[in-house]
């Protein structure tokens, strides 16, 4: 299979490192990598329409845009690179990926783009709030689940998948979930003004308390297992009356 890999960490991430150096050491796919220049954590499905795109790095098989993950993935099958991609594999992100803040990660954006694309596609995520990530875990759900589930997909959603970031030992499994209603955020605007340009908002707040009800992703990786959810890659309609 040919398989691209993306990330919303920027193309110099340790997680993405780890998946590029997991396909080559395992010498069944050939890899691609399209990743941004930078980090573009919470660029959700954003696209570049009406501007350039600029190619800051090519060497091999690595191309580096100055671009958001979306366009990473959408020029990568637009012809940027020069083979038919298989399957699409966005991460590994420093962080989770689980509940409302699904819809603001780019790293589930890129996965979804491909789905959009019709490729069997997966975004990967540890829930590591920014510190080291214990590849281990990771590994193990590469060597397990991976394929399997790549190869089983109908084709007609992505997989997000959030790994704990515990000791390998105290890993309890693998289980099939569904998001968490919970926030990422607790969300706080914060401003200041500069003497010279003006007036600065942030957008900040605490970690959440994620819900840790049986059968959600936030439930799983808190009680010790790799959470797998399918989601859909196109809204679905509400019944309403009118």
């Amino acid at each position: 299979m040919n398989i691209l890999l993306t990330n919303d960490d920027g193309f110099y991430a340790e997680g993405l490192n780890f998946l590029k150096e997991y396909f080559s050491k395992t010498k069944k796919h050939k890899i691609f990598i399209v990743a941004p220049d930078s980090e573009k954590s919470g660029f959700s499905h954003s696209i570049t329409l009406k501007d350039t795109i600029r190619l800051v790095k090519h060497i091999d098989n690595l191309w580096v845009l100055k671009g958001t993950p979306v366009d990473c993935v959408a020029l990568a099958l637009l012809g940027l690179v020069p083979e038919k991609i298989d399957w699409v594999v966005s991460g590994v992100n420093n962080g989770p990926n689980i509940g409302k803040d699904i819809i603001y990660s780019g790293t589930v954006g890129a996965a979804r783009q491909g789905g959009l694309h019709n490729l069997l596609s997966m975004a990967i995520s540890v829930n590591s709030w920014g510190k080291s990530i214990c590849f281990d875990n990771v590994e193990y759900f590469m060597d397990n689940y991976f394929e399997k589930l790549m190869k089983n997909n109908p084709g007609d959603f992505i997989y997000n998948v959030n790994i704990p970031n515990i000791p390998k030992e105290s890993l309890k499994g693998v289980k099939k979930t569904v998001p968490c209603r919970s926030h990422y955020y607790q969300n706080e605007l914060e401003s200041f003004d500069s003497p010279n340009q003006g007036k600065y908002f942030w957008i900040k707040g605490a970690y959440p308390i994620f819900e840790n009800d049986e059968g959600t992703d936030a439930g799983a990786i808190r009680t010790g297992f790799i959470s797998v959810s399918g989601m859909k890659f196109l809204p679905e309609g509400a019944e309403f009356e009118l």
